[in-house]
């Protein structure tokens, strides 16, 4: 009864991984440039419920959750008009310096950032946008006035490609971290046409897709908890058979 209990328990925690997956997903359903989490299910160790018969069935200890990867399909883009938003449509990320470590992401809302007199090209959070080269995008005042120049951002902009872009691993800001499955990040040496400025790339979140999935996994938990309720209810019973 034990075992029933714990393959239980194994798929309340399961479930509410699964759950806080999709729930992140969906409050991220706004935010340019997102790119939703998959999770998988992996069955944890089978072990043999007889010993020495003829066909030795096993039986299971219940479930694990796992983050998988993460979907980079193309988002669809949308028009802003404004001059320091600039949208992806190919397979690369922007890098972001920020807090000592570079990242990388598709969302393409920047500011402008001043230290003193410079002015530096930024994310909302205050990170550095990046050129190819790795240096800090520094941006130069018009002549005679005190606006930053803006044309010509999206040459400066570096981009970058990654073997497997899939298994980059999630930080915080919207941000992704390099990993061993993704390989290192490779500079796009000609980016021209593959940077949209005056637009950003949505959400690759599908608010529907998210709440089916949502409804299976409530229903996965509710399952699970039958399970422990009545692995507890046997138990009890068969404590009070024994006394």
């Amino acid at each position: 009864m034990r075992t029933a209990f714990y393959a239980g328990a194994s798929g309340l925690l399961a479930a509410q991984k699964g759950m806080d997956n999709l729930a992140n997903n969906v409050a991220n359903v706004s935010t340019a440039g997102y790119k939703p989490q998959n999770i998988s299910f992996q069955s944890l160790i089978y072990d043999e419920m007889y010993v020495n018969t003829p066909t030795d069935p096993e039986k299971g200890h219940g479930i694990k959750a796992e983050i998988n990867d993460t979907n980079f399909t193309q988002g669809s883009l949308l028009p802003t008009n404004y001059p320091l938003d600039f949208a992806i449509v190919s397979d690369a990320l922007f890098a972001i310096e920020q807090d000592g470590s570079i990242g990388y992401t598709r969302a393409g809302n920047f500011n402008i950032g001043l230290d003193g007199e410079t002015g530096y090209l930024v994310t909302q959070s205050g990170g550095f946008v990046l050129d190819k080269n790795g240096q800090r995008i520094v941006l130069e005042k018009q002549e005679g006035t005190n606006n930053f120049d803006t044309t010509n951002l999206s040459n400066r902009i570096g981009l970058f490609t990654f073997a497997n872009e899939n298994y980059l691993t999630p930080v915080n800001d919207n941000l992704f971290a390099v990993s061993q499955k993704s390989g290192e990040a490779v500079a796009v040496e000609n980016n021209e046409g593959q940077i949209v400025q005056y637009a950003l790339e949505q959400s690759g979140t599908v608010l529907s897709e998210e709440m089916v999935e949502m409804i299976t996994m409530q229903r996965a938990y509710q399952l699970a908890a039958r399970v422990v309720t009545v692995a507890e209810e046997n138990q009890r019973t068969i404590n009070e058979l024994r006394r």
